[in-house]
């Protein structure tokens, strides 16, 4: 079942039919968890088979979201990127050198070079994240089903909306 509900106020009502589908209306009590850009209700007490169900529950909307992921991404059309990708290069600076050029400690970095210059000039990005970012599960089942890693980090570091309107 999938309610879409607009902000009101500062309250969400949950509507009775989604509280009696997920078999949560005649809980004595219900525990809500906190996860990054989700919530999820749940019953306060469950036996074996109910904690089963719900984590067996929870793994098909993961797998759900991670193969929406992946259509929107969409094939590989054998890029030279996915083809080359085993690791993450990363970026090293001392911490007394990033504060001497006023970068953040935990700042993301990128590097480039000038051209004939010998140089190499690191900088702070101007992007929140990229791949290495990514869960190895994620990458992994996108390099074994054939889906562009090149295009999951350009939605990525372009923060893209890849999800909902």
């Amino acid at each position: 079942m999938k309610i879409i509900k607009e902000k009101s106020n500062s309250n969400i009502i949950i509507p009775i039919e989604v509280l009696k589908a997920s078999g949560l209306l005649d809980s004595e009590d219900i525990e809500l968890k906190t996860l990054e850009n989700a919530f999820v209700l749940m019953k306060g007490t469950m036996n074996a088979m109910e904690l089963i169900k719900l984590a067996e529950g929870l793994k098909s909307l993961s797998e759900e979201l991670i193969v929406h992921l992946a259509g929107v991404c969409g094939r590989c059309q054998d890029c030279s990127y996915c083809q080359g990708l085993e690791e993450f290069d990363e970026i090293v600076v001392p911490d007394y050198l990033l504060e001497e050029a006023g970068i953040p400690k935990d700042a993301k970095l990128c590097a480039y070079t000038e051209e004939d210059s010998g140089e190499i000039i690191v900088i702070q990005a101007d992007y929140d994240y990229d791949i290495a970012d990514v869960p190895q599960f994620v990458i992994d089942i996108f390099e074994m089903s054939g889906i562009c890693i090149r295009e999951l980090e350009e939605k990525i570091m372009r923060e893209d909306i890849v999800y909902g309107d």
